[in-house]
């Protein structure tokens, strides 16, 4: 039996448009899987973004939470240089802190410079004997006030940085 030249034809030309036909489908499912995984690359990416911002968070807030719980402490009491020790340490935590977290930089910055306000308020300390004269005491006086005053400065700074991080921490 002999085939015609147009049936054999014919044929070829199915096998040709099925051939091309699955090869657009192999492109479209290559193009829809590549779109696919630069989705999920992305969102890799962003929770791990988030991941990072949320320890940096997580290590601003305790250093925070400590700044504030120390001057809730000292509120209203003159501190002398050993009771600014542990601040010291401190301001360091936070300095590097802003430089790591870029989202609540300008807030820890604030509160870092707060801090170097208030560190030299140290009150110098009193004579033990015999009576202090008026103009000294109207001198530890005042350094007592204007440390009150830089403490409760440092202190709204801290706030301002603590209510900053829970409000970057919410969900959107």
């Amino acid at each position: 039996m002999m085939f015609s030249s147009t049936a054999l034809a014919a044929a070829g030309t199915g096998t040709v448009l099925v051939s091309a036909a699955s090869g657009a489908a192999a492109a479209a499912l290559g193009i829809l899987a590549l779109l696919h995984h630069r989705k999920a690359l992305a969102w890799v990416k962003r929770m791990r973004r988030a991941d990072d911002d949320a320890q940096d968070f997580e290590d601003a807030s305790t250093y925070l939470r400590r700044l504030v719980e120390m001057l809730c402490g000292w509120a209203h009491k003159p501190c002398r240089a050993a009771d600014f020790e542990p601040l010291h340490g401190l301001r360091h935590l936070l300095e590097d802190a802003a430089q790591a977290t870029e989202a609540i930089r300008p807030e820890l910055q604030t509160v870092v410079e707060r801090l170097d306000r208030y560190l030299p308020t140290v009150l110098q300390p009193v004579p033990a004997a015999g009576e202090i004269d008026s103009t000294a005491l109207n001198a530890q006086l005042a350094a007592a006030m204007a440390q009150e005053h830089a403490r409760i400065e440092l202190k709204n700074a801290a706030s301002a940085a603590q209510q900053r991080i829970r409000a970057l921490r919410r969900p959107t």
